[in-house]
């Protein structure tokens, strides 16, 4: 007789699991919301043996996450720059074939290629930015002479 698995639903059910480490980094903390729902929704299609293959295309994005196209495009792109995901395969649109761009959560072994869990977003800094004034301080006055008394 054959046994089987009893499934707990409340334990089974699928989920979308963002660790505190994650969440506490730099690198999440300076995503837009935009960025961050899209992240959400990328990893909602994930379902522990799927990384490589998560098939979400820009337009789909939009959709779930409510938001214009040129701003899912944005936020991909601060999520690939932070290092949160990477693309496997590029998508394509042409008149026969649409291809979604299939993507990779990078603190997940990916289960294309095996590669093992790299998390780049831990040791994701800020780019230096000017911090100095764009109108410098001079010091001395040398541009505009002292004014004289006409007495």
């Amino acid at each position: 007789m054959a046994k089987h698995r009893r499934l707990n639903k409340r334990l089974d059910a699928s989920h979308v699991r963002l660790y505190g480490w994650m969440l506490n980094s730099r690198a999440y903390l300076s995503l837009g919301c935009p960025a961050r729902a899209v992240l959400i929704e990328i990893s909602r299609v994930y379902d522990g043996m799927n990384n490589g293959r998560l098939g979400m295309s820009v337009r789909m994005l939009a959709e779930r996450c409510h938001i214009a196209r040129g701003t899912v495009r944005i936020a991909l792109g601060e999520l690939q720059d932070r290092g949160f995901i990477e693309c496997v395969t590029a998508g394509s649109f042409s008149q026969k074939i649409r291809l979604a761009s299939e993507w990779r959560l990078t603190w997940w072994q990916c289960d294309v290629t095996q590669a093992p869990p790299e998390k780049p977003f831990m040791t994701w800094r800020p780019e230096k930015q000017n911090t100095g004034s764009k109108y410098p301080a001079t010091g001395s006055n040398q541009n505009h002479p002292a004014p004289q008394n006409a007495l």
